[in-house]
Order: structure tokens, then C-alpha cells, then sequence
């Protein structure tokens, strides 16, 4: 029994769509892998605004907050302190001079799923993170009065 040409056009149509899905998935990797990365995304998006929050707060207080309790204490103050998926708190470390780190956990190694997307990051580069618990230095000297 000869094939139609028909059918074989079908049957390498369906082969493209296969191919394609799987090398799709295999560069941005599938819903599971998003889900993590759209949490990291999250988790750096808080540690902005916490970060934003800790500035003014040096603004206001001519020094750095103790904790992040003090800082989400504050009038008018909505921040997300904890992780979107585990509910553990993101670290705070004050220093001294202004300096300070906020750590949290990720789940993925930002370099590596922008690389896999081949774009640019949705994120600043001074939110970069490896997979694993990650600590970012901050620094508010600027904001405090001398």
C-alpha cells in the first residue's frame, strides 16, 4: 500500500510540532520550571521593595532598621518579608557604616534561565542570584545623615 502524499505531509507536520515542543521545552523548560522562576522573580521583586523600604527608613531615622519587623511596623508600611511559597522569612543583616545584606532562598540560578531563554533578564543585574540560599549586599550610607 503506497502512502498519499497527504498523509505524509500530516505525518511530518506532526513531527515539526513534536520537535518544536520538545526543543521549547528544553530551552525554557516547562510549566514546572517557570513556576520556580516566576517565584524567584517574586523574591527578588520583595527584596527590592524591602531594600527601597530600608533606605527610607535611613532617611527617616538617620539609621538602619534592626529588623525587618521594625521596618513593616512602620505607618503605611506594606512590605512581603516572607517567601511567596515557603513562608520562611527572607534574612536581614544590618552592618555597620549603612551596610546590610537580605538573603533568601532560590530555587533557580538566574544566569543560567536567562541564558536558556537566550534574552536578556527580566531582572537588574544587581539581582542575579545562583540556585541556593544567596545573600545580597546593600548599602544605605547615603541615605543616612551624617
Amino acid at each position: 500500500m503506497k502512502a498519499s502524499p497527504g498523509r505524509i505531509l500530516i505525518v511530518a507536520a506532526g513531527a515539526a510540532i513534536l520537535a518544536s515542543s520538545a526543543l521549547a521545552i528544553a530551552v525554557i523548560g516547562g510549566p514546572g520550571d517557570q513556576r520556580l522562576a516566576r517565584m524567584d522573580l517574586r523574591r527578588t521583586q520583595d527584596l527590592e521593595r524591602v531594600q527601597d523600604e530600608i533606605e527610607r527608613y535611613g532617611e527617616r531615622h538617620n539609621r538602619l532598621p534592626p529588623d525587618l519587623a521594625a521596618l513593616v511596623a512602620q505607618p503605611g508600611v506594606a512590605l512581603d518579608v516572607v517567601d511567596p511559597q515557603t513562608a520562611a522569612p527572607y534574612r536581614y543583616l544590618p552592618g555597620a557604616g549603612g551596610t546590610y545584606r537580605l538573603c533568601a532562598r532560590f530555587d533557580t540560578d538566574s544566569g543560567q534561565r536567562d541564558a536558556a531563554r537566550r534574552s536578556e533578564s527580566e531582572l537588574d543585574d544587581d539581582w542575579r542570584h545562583p540556585r541556593g540560599e544567596f545573600c545580597f549586599d546593600g548599602d544605605a550610607s547615603d541615605a543616612l545623615q551624617e
